[in-house]
């Protein structure tokens, strides 16, 4: 059921074996209809010529793509790090929760106000089949059809999923999106015509918002992508130097490097090891020296925080809390943390070493507690040796001192240098042969 050529899809796009076999037979089923009823619909009945050849028709229609989908150029290298979600309209939309749900009311009738801006609210129903909009007056706004169980991006439940509103566009009828995720991650690459030519640009931002968002793509291993070059936001009136970023509403990755000749495959490939491009290409630091790199490198809030660049550090692991704890402001709902020392480090106090946050999504989504050896991903052991792509910040503790944290927002085990946790035998709980002593 699995050949090579299904096996590569896999492997290019990052789906598991029932995705590519889910895909693969609706495949076959759009582009050869006949075949696939003669098959009573089901890709176990094809026979072998016509496997193969579906197969490879599969492959070049998903994987030879290039990452096409999307607007922009292509662009080629790595994705390093992952840099967080941020909603855009979460402020607005807590802020009418909170309205609606002390009095909805007034909250229909004034909306709320958000800096200059007042912002309608409008009352959401849904009945005989549609979703519909009513002002504070009960007049009809607004209406659509109701499809399946799909809830639109404008409604918002209030008092636990009692009730709904949303939030009016400027003509106060229509309603807007009220969830706008927007994704974070750190690229560095170029262009697929100038990257053999020039080499990686200095790491960029690439923001996918809208159908891009909810994409996972995947850190340290070689893709291609369509994406649009902008300038980079930054506040009125900043001083700071204009910054490029990739921005893509839509984004349909491939991974491998098809895009290069075979000629020299086998020196790009060298260059596309994590370890070496992080090397070659990221800012890094002596974990001896993240702290003063930290202060000469911040950027302070009105708030009186600060906050780091991105920057990679390498060290042998010590620590690894593999269970967590719940926290909110994490990606995944926990935080989990690592310890990172080194020689350097050391040499003041044999026991220094630095505590990184790591993330339940980089955990779980990006392996950042595993190592792929030949034979797969294994859990690797204290005593192993990562790059971590990390963001720094300070905080006072209550005897004045400045501490700095570091967040980690990329991991990878080298894994030459990595050692694979033990695996506790299956019976290691069995207490039988106590004889219940």
């Amino acid at each position: 059921m699995m050949n090579e050529a299904l096996k590569r899809v896999m492997e290019s796009k990052n789906m598991s074996e029932d995705e590519v076999k889910a895909a693969f037979a609706d495949f076959v089923k759009e582009n050869y209809p006949e075949i696939w009823t003669q098959a009573q619909e089901s890709i176990s009945n094809l026979d072998a010529e016509d496997f193969d050849f579906f197969s490879s028709a599969f492959e070049v229609n998903t994987v030879r793509r290039k990452g096409s989908g999307g607007k922009g150029e292509t662009w080629v290298g790595m994705i390093v790090a992952y840099d967080g979600t941020r909603d855009m309209m979460q402020r607005q939309r807590d802020t009418a929760i909170e309205a609606a749900e002390i009095n909805i009311g007034q909250a229909l009738r004034y909306g709320i106000r958000q800096g200059e801006r007042t912002i309608g609210i409008g009352r959401v129903v849904k009945q005989d089949g549609e979703w519909v909009v009513k002002g504070a007056d009960d007049s009809l706004l607004y209406k659509e059809s109701a499809t399946d169980d799909n809830v639109p991006q404008w409604v918002i439940a209030i008092n636990n999923g009692a009730a709904h509103i949303c939030l009016l566009k400027d003509d106060n009828r229509s309603p807007k999106r009220a969830f706008m995720v927007k994704r974070k991650w750190l690229f560095i690459g170029n262009t697929q015509e100038k990257f053999l030519s020039e080499g990686a640009l200095p790491p960029m931002t690439l923001e996918c918002s809208f159908g891009a968002a909810d994409v996972e793509l995947q850190l340290l291993r070689p893709i291609t992508f369509k994406a649009e070059m902008e300038t980079a936001w930054k506040p009125a009136g900043s001083d700071e130097p204009d910054e490029n970023q990739l921005n893509a509403l839509d984004i349909d990755p491939s991974y491998g490097l098809d895009w290069v000749d075979d000629e020299v495959l086998p020196k790009v490939a060298q260059l596309f090891s994590p370890d070496q491009f992080i090397a070659n290409f990221m800012p890094s630091v002596d974990l001896a020296e993240v702290f003063d790199y930290h202060m000469e490198n911040r950027k302070v809030l009105s708030s009186g925080k600060d906050f780091g660049p991105l920057f990679a550090i390498s060290g042998t692991v010590d620590y690894i809390d593999h269970a967590g704890k719940e926290n909110i402001y994490s990606d995944g709902g926990f935080k989990h943390s690592i310890t990172l020392t080194s020689n350097s480090l050391r040499r003041e106090d044999a026991n220094a070493s630095l505590w990184i946050d790591v993330s339940r999504y980089l955990v779980e989504k990006q392996h950042a507690f595993r190592v792929k050896k030949a034979d797969g991903w294994k859990d690797y052991a204290s005593g192993s040796r990562l790059w971590v792509i990390v963001r720094s910040r300070t905080w006072q503790a209550t005897d004045g001192s400045i501490n700095i944290n570091l967040d980690a927002k990329g991991v990878y085990a080298m894994p030459l240098r990595s050692i694979v946790a033990k695996v506790a035998p299956a019976d290691a709980n069995d207490v039988s042969h106590t004889d219940g002593f």
